[in-house]
């Protein structure tokens, strides 16, 4: 009897095997690698995108809800305004027409609505409070009566007793500053001031009490590293701990350049006959546009525009785009 039995070779990988296993290998790393690459630049331009889009919109919604209470004095001029005697210094106020209390300059012209262009130097200066601006940049001054009044009492309910004082539907704040205004008089009015008394019969008989702002918007340049980010911001009336200061609120970062155009109504038709850009105000009350004097009472309407960049660079876009901001080109 013979058995025979057939022994199993075992073999390994050639070289060129191994070598051809590690191309393949490297190829595919590659491609996963390239594609993981392009979904996160991908990711990054759709959230950077994102992201300016949702600052443009919100810089837009700031300026509009203060822009639509432009002029708004509950119901008088503001020519028709004093200041009540123990009316606080405000700190670090503007000057010119633009101090916070200035509702009307020497010539009786509201002051409530206006801007103008920093003055040139780096950083842009203007109304002696904007010290940092972007250079060459548009200052927009805004002066109004916020709709939140307070009353002697209930005005819904007819058989409320009065007593003369301001505190429905709560007493008037020590650290804001209020308009007194009735059909006849206005006053501006620290709140931690007596108020006058509103009883009918009264100078301020049947007032109300209104809260007053006063805003600059412009671009700052905000301090980053060794550089800066313009930021939307604003000049706002506010109490520092013992009076009411003009201090510097910083809105939305990434705003480089904001703009306005102004439509001019025909006082005829009472229709919009188009809108232009103005500099700056004209106190003689006369501009002349669209063949005939206007006046900024004619103004009744706002085309707003912004400029937004990312808050971070990408070193590998070069843009070359140009934007219109209303008339004006950037490149």
């Amino acid at each position: 009897m013979s058995n025979n039995r057939t022994g199993g070779v075992t073999r390994g990988f050639s070289l060129i095997e191994f070598m051809i296993a590690i191309l393949l290998g490297t190829i595919l790393i590659s491609g996963a690698v390239s594609v993981y690459l392009a979904s996160k630049r991908s990711y990054v331009e759709v959230e950077q995108v994102g992201g300016l889009s949702e600052n443009g919109r919100f810089a837009l919604q700031i300026l509009k809800d203060s822009l639509l209470h432009v002029g708004f004095f509950g119901g008088l001029r503001p020519g028709d305004f004093t200041e009540d005697t123990n009316l606080g210094a405000v700190s670090n106020d503007c000057t010119g027409d633009a101090a916070a209390y200035e509702l009307v300059d020497d010539s009786n012209t509201p002051t409530h609505f206006f801007y103008a262009k920093t003055e040139p130097g780096d950083p842009g200066t203007a109304f002696g409070c904007v010290t940092d601006a972007v250079e060459d940049s548009y200052v927009l001054v805004v002066k109004y009566l916020v709709p939140s009044p307070t009353y002697d009492s209930d005005p819904e309910d007819p058989n409320a007793p009065t007593d003369g004082v301001l505190d429905f539907p709560v007493a008037l704040s020590g650290e804001e500053t209020y308009a007194i205004v009735n059909s006849e008089y206005g006053l501006l009015l620290d709140g931690a001031d007596s108020a006058p008394d509103v009883r009918e019969g009264e100078t301020f008989g049947r007032g109300v009490a209104w809260p007053y702002r006063f805003e600059i918007y412009y671009v700052r340049k905000v301090p980053v590293g060794s550089g800066f980010m313009p930021t939307l911001s604003r000049k706002t009336l506010s109490w520092n701990g013992a009076a009411m200061a003009v201090v510097t609120e910083d809105l939305v970062e990434g705003v480089e350049l904001f703009y306005l155009r102004f439509g001019v109504t025909d006082t005829a038709t009472g229709e919009v006959e188009g809108y232009t850009s103005i500099t700056d105000l004209d106190t003689s009350g006369g501009l002349e546009l669209f063949g005939a004097p206007k006046t900024w009472d004619q103004v009744d309407s706002i085309e707003a525009f912004v400029l937004v960049r990312s808050a971070a660079e990408d070193p590998l876009y070069t843009d070359s785009k140009s934007y219109n901001l209303g008339d004006v080109p950037i490149t």
